[in-house]
């Protein structure tokens, strides 16, 4: 009998992990719920892990067998498992945050190395696209080349019944928390999300190259959320957006390259985590002014296009591409914040905060290095708005009191001529240091 340890994986259909453990023998699924990651995040975002995790479940009985659930560090959880229910071998999806590198190095060892890893979170890895002197890419452009011309594979399909296992009647499953939501939780599970990618394919992808820029976010797919659980698969949707085909199909799949070049960004750079991708930009003038950080969490700047961002994601656990620049461009250029303590606070808030893509995005747009990205753009926030929601109707509905104007709306909490100047002035001393 084989184990299938489900991480940022839950999900049945293109499974490298369940079909290689289904095509050695039986299987059980596993879910190990782990302190160390589920109690460093919110609320929202565990309740969302745990539908999804029951869902999975759901999926497994459905096809004939378990999917047990266990609490604790998984290098101690899955050694007394193993031997418990003489499972033959592991079989896993690799994760590749700094994290996830440490937890599976240690599991290895205590398992003595009974652990098969396999591809199946990104459309190409975390370390497989590189220069042709081997090294890795710091620009997306020329990284994205080498990706588009990779050769993805075949998805895989969802197994329909799985061999029969057989456990002593009393041996517990294990519980599955159900945490209360603070917002909404979109639908649960493989199934529907498929469905929703069918959805976004038949209604949105052939204008999406001209609506995704939306600040509503009504041309976006929402599938992310699926894809930071590994609830959906990226290559099966890449591949069935490509046989869509037009321009929509295009730009879209270019945004989950982007997503793989997050994922290897920080697979090369695990310090990411904590430093800015250019060294030098961790010397602007931070200011962790405690009453501003908290104006721009809450919205409350005065400032209608920040505000209506913020009070959207923290009411739906969603905000557009569009409005995670303007966010992250008013707190790091603007408000010259910890970008850090910014990120961390903005990831917990999405539901589909993914950790190498949320730094990527903060790094980005904050100009802090990442893909050669221009210090000295910074964003007009009234033109972002007028160009973003012309007709002010996204504004109106999440900033009533602006009356959909995109002019501060009281007193803002920063004077924005000034916070441009002062930190294009810090930005250029910089940029010109070696």
């Amino acid at each position: 009998m084989n184990l299938v340890w489900h991480r940022a994986d839950l999900r049945t259909h293109d499974n490298p992990a369940l079909d290689a453990a289904l095509r050695s023998g039986p299987v059980l699924g596993l879910v190990i719920l782990d302190p160390s990651i589920l109690e460093a995040t919110s609320a929202r975002r565990r309740a969302w892990f745990q539908a999804n995790t029951l869902a999975l479940r759901e999926s497994y009985t459905r096809r004939g067998t378990t999917l047990l659930v266990r609490t604790g560090k998984p290098w101690e959880v899955l050694p007394k498992l193993v031997a418990d229910l003489g499972i033959q071998k592991v079989f896993a999806v690799q994760n590749s945050t700094p994290y996830a590198k440490f937890r599976d190095e240690q599991t290895e060892k205590a398992l003595g190395g009974r652990i098969g890893w396999f591809e199946g979170q990104y459309i190409q890895e975390p370390g497989e696209i590189v220069k042709p002197d081997g090294g890795a890419y710091t620009v997306f452009t020329p990284f994205s080349k080498r990706w588009w011309a990779a050769d993805w594979g075949s998805p895989l399909e969802s197994p329909q019944r799985f061999p029969p296992v057989h456990l002593p009647a009393d041996y517990p499953l294990g519980d599955i928390p159900q945490e209360q939501s603070d917002v909404e939780l979109p639908a649960v599970g493989e199934e529907k999300a498929l469905g929703a990618l069918e959805a976004f394919l038949r209604d949105k992808l052939p204008t999406y190259h001209q609506t995704r820029d939306g600040l509503a976010g009504d041309g976006v797919s929402k599938l992310s959320y699926y894809f930071t659980l590994g609830v959906l698969s990226p290559r099966l949707a890449a591949q069935k957006a490509l046989s869509v085909g037009g321009e929509g199909a295009r730009k879209w799949v270019n945004e989950l390259c982007w997503r793989d070049f997050s994922g290897d960004l920080l697979f090369h750079r695990p310090q990411m985590m904590h430093q800015t991708f250019d060294p030098r930009w961790n010397h602007l003038p931070w200011n962790d002014d405690g009453e501003l950080f908290g104006a721009w969490l809450e919205g409350q700047t005065g400032i209608p296009v920040v505000d209506g961002c913020m009070r959207q994601l923290r009411q739906t656990g969603f905000m557009s591409n569009r409005g995670r620049m303007v966010v992250a461009q008013f707190a790091v250029k603007l408000g010259l914040l910890p970008w850090q303590k910014c990120q961390r606070a903005f990831r917990d808030l999405l539901l589909d905060g993914d950790n190498a893509s949320n730094l990527q995005g903060w790094q980005w747009a904050g100009g802090l290095g990442v893909d050669a990205a221009p210090y000295f753009r910074v964003f007009n926030l009234s033109t972002q708005a007028q160009t973003h929601d012309p007709k002010g109707e996204w504004l109106k509905c999440w900033v009533p009191e602006s009356g959909g104007n995109p002019e501060p709306y009281k007193d803002p909490v920063l004077d924005l001529d000034f916070a441009r100047r002062r930190y294009l002035a810090a930005a250029e001393r910089i940029a010109k240091s070696r």
